[in-house]
């Protein structure tokens, strides 16, 4: 008896912790300042046991408006249901500020921390107490070259409007590589006791060359609405457009350090190295592939920037490196770039092998000098293996940028048997089956017309295409680039990329890595040393993909029926 209530109590222990709420409570901007509202979101599965009590949140925030909303999601068979609750808040003083557990019913939100500056602009004054004006400003005055540099652009408006568009940035006699970080956000502030609605957008902004930069003014159209009208006004007819410019913005952007130059440049505000092991590293078998998982974490980097993590074969062990993995994370303080590398070990001959060290070195842009990321050597003992003859000719490798796809799907023929039960029917068939090839060789007599009286297609024009291809494997990075922006123009006529890392954004992620390998060479790196093969090899691949979904686009299908 007592067996079968301890059974009951554990399956009861396990059915409450099966229905355990899972909640998530986030911002919509870290850091604010103290005059700012902001959005604290909590979002609960339908596992809760009872409504939120939000109250600990007043000791330190004031909560203005409360939403709540209700979202259902059908999955594999089952129903999901989540409750969010907006809460827009303002803090009640600076400091870093704990957003305190809620408690819902039985279950709770984790605590998390948020960074409230001191009033900055509350005691700025509105522009002659303007109803609408925009500002513009960067997080720096000076920087290194590819360097990150926070631009932000905000508008404020204490009135209606209808609707706003806004340019984006530019700039002069400068390369910059610009990356939009996230949606907008809104909020509101205080200036001179008037209270502004606030929309702020975010840039992170890598200039390629040292000298001066600078970031021309940003142009806003507003529709402002006509309050003598009042009501809805869904055409902006009693409305008055209003052009607002904010200021323009120098730079100074610095050369890359003299004992920097030679490696690749990696100005950051913090990079980390870790590894990761499919097994223990201290079980090597020869012949026995184990995979060494490697991750280059750095902020205010994009992924493209960081450099390849591939280790270099020995008489001990051979590395098959597989394709690279790069992830960029964006956010309201900038860009976080992940490169993440798997590399199969596999070793040759039994007993202890030697795995070097890996060492990489940055520059640290808040401390202003150089560090390394490194992970220290290491000694493994490899165990003979059952037949250490065959070591490791058997593991086929693919070649890199092929993709490999199995299928173990069998292959089914489908059998139809047709009964005959009148001569009409053959007779129709027949005449159905003359109609279809009649339209057939109608359509491509037609098509041969079409081709030969068509021009050739020129979007993908071979002359500059030539030259691109002499320049990189001539390996010379300053013509690369300028043949490079040569192509993209007439590539691209109605919209050219204002730089070269725009062109590998617009292609794939391997042409990608390539110009930026050019872009470390010209403004990092030494640049006798690149080699611009590999740039050709990425970027001629790129284009005959380019053209084979082209052909795919124009060909027409081949009608079914007469």
């Amino acid at each position: 008896m007592v067996k079968k209530i301890v059974i009951l109590f554990c399956f009861g222990l396990l059915s409450f912790s099966s229905l355990a709420a899972n909640i998530t409570v986030g911002v919509d901007r870290n850091p604010v300042s103290v005059d700012e509202s902001f959005v604290i979101t909590f979002e609960a599965d339908d596992h809760i046991s009872d409504s939120p009590d939000f109250s600990p949140l007043e000791q330190d925030f004031a909560i203005l408006t409360r939403k709540q909303s209700e979202s259902m999601k059908f999955a594999k068979g089952e129903y999901t249901k989540k409750t969010r609750w907006n809460l827009h808040a303002i803090a009640k003083r600076s400091g870093e500020l704990s957003i305190p557990s809620i408690r819902f019913g039985n279950d709770s939100s984790p605590a998390i921390s948020i960074s409230v500056n001191k009033q900055s602009n509350s005691s700025k004054p509105a522009p002659e107490n303007m109803e609408i004006f925009i500002e513009a400003e960067a997080d720096r005055e000076s920087a290194y070259v590819q360097q990150q540099i926070i631009y932000t652009i905000r508008f404020y408006r204490a009135v209606k409007i209808n609707g706003a568009s806004m340019s984006e940035p530019s700039f002069s006699d400068n390369e910059v590589v610009i990356e939009k970080l996230g949606d907008d956000s809104s909020y509101e502030t205080q200036r001179n006791g008037r209270r502004y609605v606030v929309i702020e957008r975010k840039f992170a902004l890598f200039p390629q060359q040292s000298g001066d930069i600078i970031i021309e003014p940003i142009t806003l159209d507003a529709q402002v609405a006509n309050p003598a009208y009042g009501g809805f006004d869904p055409f902006g007819q009693n409305s008055t457009t209003k052009r607002l410019k904010s200021d323009s913005i120098t730079l100074k952007v610095k050369a890359i350090p003299a004992n920097m130059r030679n490696q690749a440049w990696l100005p950051a505000s913090d990079l980390k190295l870790t590894e990761d092991w499919s097994q223990q590293a201290d079980q090597f078998v020869v012949g026995e592939p184990i995979t060494r998982t490697l991750t280059l974490k750095a902020s205010g980097l994009t992924a493209a920037q960081l450099p390849s993590l591939a280790m270099a074969d020995t008489q001990e062990f051979k590395s098959y490196p597989d394709q690279p993995r790069l992830n960029d994370k964006r956010g309201s303080r900038g860009i976080s770039g992940t490169r993440q590398e798997k590399i199969a070990l596999i070793p040759t001959q039994a007993g202890k092998i030697n795995l070097p060290e890996i060492k990489i070195n940055w520059w640290n842009v808040n401390s202003n000098k150089m560090e390394t990321a490194s992970l220290p050597a290491r000694i493994v003992l490899v165990k003979p293996g059952a037949n250490t003859t065959q070591t490791h000719q058997s593991i086929a490798v693919p070649e890199q940028n092929t993709v490999v796809t199995e299928t173990n799907t069998p292959t089914t023929e489908t059998i139809t048997i047709v009964k005959e039960e009148n001569g009409l029917y053959q007779k129709l068939s027949i005449l159905f089956g003359l109609g279809w090839l009649i339209t057939v060789i109608v359509w491509l007599i037609s098509r041969r017309n079409n081709t030969t009286n068509k021009p050739e297609n020129t979007s993908l024009p071979t002359a500059s295409l030539k030259a691109v291809k002499k320049a990189c494997l001539d390996n010379k990075p300053q013509q690369s680039k300028t043949e490079l922006l040569n192509w993209a123009r007439a590539h691209w006529p109605e919209n050219p990329p204002t730089n070269i890392g725009e062109i590998g954004n617009r292609l794939n992620q391997e042409t990608q890595i390539e110009i930026e390998k050019l872009n470390q060479a010209l403004y990092g790196s030494a640049s006798d040393n690149w080699q611009g093969n590999k740039l050709w090899l990425q970027l001629s691949v790129a284009v005959k993909t380019t053209v084979k979904k082209q052909r795919k686009q124009e060909e027409v299908l081949v009608p079914l029926y007469p």
